[in-house]
């Protein structure tokens, strides 16, 4: 846990919002984007591998960790505007761009605007495809007036964490996310991102920009088994990617960052340089 203080980190406002974001390092850029429900947190190790040789920008999306966020919670083209603007108030140039879980469909829908910026892309466990339909046992947590019991009131994702996460069984790393969920504006923007409110028209704006995009040099990891993102999709991403490379990771689960960090960070570290 140590080693995540240590990092440079920094808040902005950005729009209505305190926005928290790790920057440290020197080099060409790297921007990682988490998933739902964690933080930048969920990168300590990577970051700590690759900020020697590169400037690693890391941010808690909107409500996320240490960064503020809308009480009635925020959809994916919020998060995805948010990262825009805190990209752009960087100054970054171009980068580099990995994306985590709900993080890849946000950090793309940045990078759709600017294919340019990007030089190479990273997908974790993740989609990016507008067509995107989660795993049937998952609609409990969608439905209306059920997904609002489970999410917002009983708080499942917190109280479930650790089935999800073996690195969140011990009970310092499940305080750390526990500690953001314990607001009804982050329970209300994870429900928000498991309904995908906003994600269709936000997917639409990257498929626009795949011609380009897919061109850009891609690794995607895949941690398995992954209990929301299921096999077939690996293969869609790898038909969108074709000349991606791909790195499997067994027994990596859906965290593989957290469950298997040092087969992540070794995977990014041949890939990034």
């Amino acid at each position: 846990m140590g080693a995540y203080e240590t990092f440079e980190q920094h808040d902005v406002q950005i729009g209505s919002w305190r926005v928290h974001y790790v920057d440290t390092g020197t080099g060409p850029p790297v921007v990682m984007v988490h998933g739902s429900p964690v933080s930048s947190f969920a990168f300590r190790q990577q970051i700590a591998a690759l900020s020697p040789r590169f400037r690693v920008v890391v941010p808690d999306l909107l409500g996320f960790g240490l960064s503020e966020g809308p009480e009635e919670g925020a959809c994916f083209q919020q998060q995805a505007d948010m990262l825009c603007m805190l990209l752009d108030h960087l100054s970054l140039g171009p980068y580099r761009l990995i994306g985590h879980d709900w993080g890849g469909p946000i950090g793309l829908g940045c990078a759709a605007k600017r294919p340019e910026r990007v030089d190479q892309l990273v997908l974790i466990n993740t989609t990016i495809l507008a067509d995107f339909k989660p795993p049937r046992y998952w609609k409990p947590f969608t439905v209306r007036g059920v997904g609002e019991l489970l999410l917002v009131r009983i708080n499942v994702f917190s109280r479930g964490l650790p089935f999800l996460m073996r690195s969140a069984r011990s009970p310092e790393v499940r305080q750390i996310y526990s500690q953001p969920l314990k607001t009804r504006g982050l329970r209300r923007t994870v429900l928000a991102l498991e309904r995908l409110e906003g994600y269709d028209d936000l997917m639409k704006q990257v498929e626009g920009a795949l011609p380009r995009l897919s061109q850009i040099p891609t690794l995607i990891i895949w941690g398995q088994p992954d209990v929301y993102f299921r096999p077939h999709e690996l293969q869609r991403l790898k038909d969108v990617f074709p000349a991606a490379v791909v790195r499997e990771i067994p027994d990596g689960g859906h965290f593989p960052q957290e469950d298997a960090p040092e087969a992540v960070t070794a995977a990014l570290l041949d890939f990034l340089e």
